[in-house]
């Protein structure tokens, strides 16, 4: 119609004429609501279509925001749980150290001579000589035979010594001996190293002595080289073989080997003189059969 009928400016006229006229006639009767209302109802679906990009765009940002925000913060949770373990583990290091330093001193009571408390700073569990080297020597007055506890029973001796360092031989090895008593009965005896990780033998018991699994050892101060009284180790198996003059006795130690970090230095609590500790020394080292 527009294409053949009068000039662009009448048909602009023309346009608003009836624009003005559709207006004036849906203001006063509402006369042409159910026009609007059907193309309204027609282009619906277009609208939807029209807007559809960007409500996805939106929908997937806020997506993309919120895994950022749950990652952000399942970092910073798995960060702080991290701290939180950590010091947990520190606090129960603590806690045992302690109940180390606790037992220590509770050990240190019940002698009356000069004691001083020690760190391991190094093993050996696994060469045939079992010793532990600690943090002290000369320079604190550490000397060769001295007996060494950790927190739950006797330990070892110094075997040697230098200015700031001691290498102590261990219950366990096979060339230790210490004289103990059956806390039961009072039967004394000889206990030596088995040469295995918290593992001794009791020796020479005659195979129709008094002794039961399970009964305490404890030092005899016999030898004057540890102080009476201190827990040596527990009877685990007992052994009786016909036609054998001594029982087969095996003992676990009191000493904790593997889980020493303290241990206590002890001086005799009567003057003495380095010379007998060192010659005492060597004389228990040879004293086994």
């Amino acid at each position: 119609m527009f294409s053949t009928g009068p000039a662009q400016g009448i048909r602009l006229l023309i346009a608003a004429v009836l624009a003005t006229a559709l207006m004036i006639a849906d203001h006063k009767g509402q006369h042409v609501s159910f026009v609007r209302q059907a193309i309204g109802t027609a282009l619906s679906p277009v609208v939807y279509l029209a807007q559809a990009p960007n409500a996805f765009f939106n929908w997937f940002s806020d997506v993309i925001t919120e895994r950022e925000t749950l990652m952000r913060e399942n970092k910073s949770l798995k960060d702080e749980l991290f701290l939180q373990q950590t010091q947990v583990q520190k606090l129960v290091a603590l806690e045992a150290e302690n109940a180390r330093l606790r037992n220590l001193l509770g050990a240190a009571r019940k002698t009356r001579g000069k004691r001083l408390v020690a760190e391991i700073i190094n093993v050996d569990f696994a060469s045939a000589a079992q010793q532990v080297m600690i943090n002290r020597g000369t320079e604190d007055g550490a000397f060769i035979g001295q007996a060494v506890l950790d927190a739950y029973g006797v330990l070892g001796q110094v075997v040697d010594v230098s200015q700031y360092t001691s290498r102590v031989l261990l219950l366990t090895d096979a060339r230790h001996a210490i004289p103990v008593r059956i806390e039961r009965t009072g039967f004394n005896a000889i206990v030596e190293g088995a040469g295995a990780l918290n593992r001794l033998k009791l020796r020479y018991v005659p195979d129709n002595a008094d002794v039961r699994e399970g009964d305490l050892l404890v030092s005899s101060g016999l030898g004057q080289r540890f102080p009476d009284g201190y827990p040596v180790g527990q009877i685990d198996t007992i052994r009786r073989n016909t036609g054998e003059s001594y029982a087969d006795i095996t003992v676990l130690t009191a000493a904790r080997m593997e889980h020493s970090g303290e241990v206590m230095l002890l001086w005799p609590a009567e003057p003495w003189q380095p010379g007998e500790y060192g010659k005492d020394s060597a004389e228990q080292t040879e004293a086994k059969p």
